[in-house]
């Protein structure tokens, strides 16, 4: 047959090609040419197999699964793809899973990541941890902006063995001295190296242990008494349902009891919030044990129920704890937060403050510059602030009977606020350079007319970040400020709800007049705060 168009024509009107035709279903899809051209052989089954393999080993990453469910997942798919008669066998057990996870997935991934830092802006977040087998591992992150997201991200990078198999003695980064030390501390060191660097410790970290270093000052007996509860239940399904009859009989909340942490003082927040609910309940409870079985482990928790004052420590914990537990949950979000950082610092420091001392004296005095061992300038005791719940308890006859204990109540509270702020002013630089001034790139800031007012020029924040932008580089100093000084003329095209670092991210796409500075604004964004994205790592590791 002649390829003819006249020729293609007239066959189309044969009665043999109208019956091939008609024998196709209308709905059936035409193939292309070229697919009758490709023959589908063992090569393209591999690949198939293999993009499937590759797919399950991610699917368990990224779900956090046991490696060891891939020997029964493999199998499991097998006789799904039997059943509906695919020949496609997946041959994938926990050992190729691992490889899979660490040798394809892992290394693209970090390939991946290592072109993108090549052109941006970095910081660097170590944290160590140590796992059920004793080895110690410090878990690398790098916090970026990421073009394709939009907005500043935390990528995991590596994680680093910290003791060598040689000699575990030798280590040099282990222990926060020898990471965040003044002398010969790997921050040290790299502050020597790479001059200007931006070291911050993790803020979290820093108010767990303000939080913990207060709540020395307490009697120990209020933490031994929210441990001896939750052992005296934990094993015990009889306890725990003579505990709902109780729990009945005073209409509480049929709550279990919480176990405290053995590390985190914060995480007592909530186990002294339930105590309280079930106050009531568990003083009934106790006391009928004690009168009618005389049990050893019962004499503590009874004696302690019962003391007025011990229920006081808790109401005055479950005032204060909170201070510190809303900040940390602020600062271990993934959004930015940085630029807030010292307000909010600032914020809990004279909030304690304003407990413990003259009030004028805090509002006329600069922060910094407060002295907490000023005794002339603390408050008498009835007029220390420890709380509404606290504050209404105190003044029934019960507690005014006992002078005694009454004082030495105040004085551990009053220490304890003592010790908060002392803590807080010892970690945290009130009056940091840099962190004092990176409010300015707030949206709402950046285009506010008064803030603009005390904020004409970029210059002081500048030379302050080396890093980002060399000290010698005065066109490129210059650029920025322009951008700066001229910004507030696209206030009505920007939504300044958004987050930070996509506010930024948008204008930087959309205005090309101010590119230059919201490259800098975005590698500024990138300072870190805290370990909280190392945590998480660990978590899902």
């Amino acid at each position: 047959m002649v390829s003819e168009y006249g020729v293609l024509k007239l066959h189309s009107s044969r009665q043999k090609h109208t019956k091939a035709m008609s024998a196709i279903p209308s709905k059936t899809k035409q193939r292309n040419i070229m697919s009758a051209f490709v023959t589908k052989g063992v090569m393209s089954k591999n690949k198939v197999v293999t993009a499937t393999e590759i797919k399950l080993a991610g699917f368990l990453v990224e779900h956090n699964i046991a490696f060891q469910t891939a020997d029964h997942m493999s199998d499991l798919i097998n006789g799904i793809l039997e059943d509906f008669g695919v020949e496609h066998k997946i041959a994938m057990k926990r050992t190729k899973a691992t490889a899979v996870i660490t040798e394809v997935i892992g290394e693209s991934e970090k390939s991946s990541l290592d072109k993108k830092l090549k052109t941006e802006k970095f910081s660097v977040m170590p944290d160590e941890s140590t796992d059920v087998s004793t080895h110690k591992a410090s878990c690398i992150i790098v916090r970026y902006y990421d073009v394709e997201e939009n907005k500043i991200v935390s990528k995991f990078w590596d994680l680093c063995k910290i003791f060598s198999s040689d000699d575990e003695k030798t280590a040099e980064e282990d222990g926060c001295n020898v990471m965040m030390g003044g002398n010969n501390s790997v921050a040290s060191r790299l502050k020597k190296n790479l001059p200007g660097m931006f070291v911050m410790k993790c803020v979290c970290h820093s108010a767990h242990l303000c939080a913990s270093e207060s709540c020395k000052q307490l009697p120990r007996r209020c933490e031994d008494l929210a441990r001896e509860i939750y052992s005296f239940f934990k094993n015990s399904s009889k306890r725990q349902f003579r505990l709902q009859q109780f729990q009945e009989f005073v209409s509480a909340s049929p709550h279990k009891i919480l176990h405290p942490s053995q590390t985190r003082w914060l995480s007592l927040v909530v186990v002294v919030d339930r105590l309280l609910e079930q106050w009531d309940a568990l003083k009934l409870f106790f006391t009928d044990c004690w009168l009618n079985e005389r049990l050893v482990s019962t004499e503590l928790i009874f004696n302690s129920l019962n003391d007025p004052f011990m229920q006081l420590y808790y109401l005055f914990l479950s005032w204060i704890l909170p201070k510190f537990t809303n900040f940390n949950k602020l600062f271990q979000s993934e959004k930015v937060v940085i630029t807030c950082l010292n307000e909010k610092v600032r914020e809990m420091y004279k909030d304690i403050l304003l407990c413990i001392l003259d009030r004028d004296y805090v509002n006329k005095t600069e922060l910094s510059t407060i002295d907490i061992e000023r005794q002339e300038k603390w408050l008498k005791d009835d007029q220390i602030y420890l709380g509404i719940r606290v504050m209404n308890k105190i003044t029934q006859p019960e507690f005014r009977r006992q002078i005694p204990a009454t004082k030495e109540f105040f004085h551990r509270c009053r220490h304890f606020l003592v010790t908060s702020a002392k803590e807080i002013k010892k970690r945290y630089n009130l009056d940091d350079p840099i962190l004092s001034k990176i409010d300015c790139i707030e949206p709402t800031n950046a285009v506010a007319c008064n803030y603009r007012n005390k904020v004409p020029t970029l210059q002081p924040l500048l030379i302050l970040v080396p890093r980002i932008v060399k000290p010698d580089d005065i066109q490129m100093m210059q650029a920025i400020d322009d951008e700066w000084r001229s910004f507030p003329n696209i206030l009505d095209k920007i939504d300044l709800s958004l987050n930070t670092d996509e506010f930024w991210g948008i204008i930087k796409k959309q205005f090309e007049n101010y590119k230059t500075l919201t490259q800098f604004t975005l590698n500024l964004l990138c300072l870190p705060h805290s370990s909280a994205d190392c945590e998480r790592a660990f978590i899902h590791s």
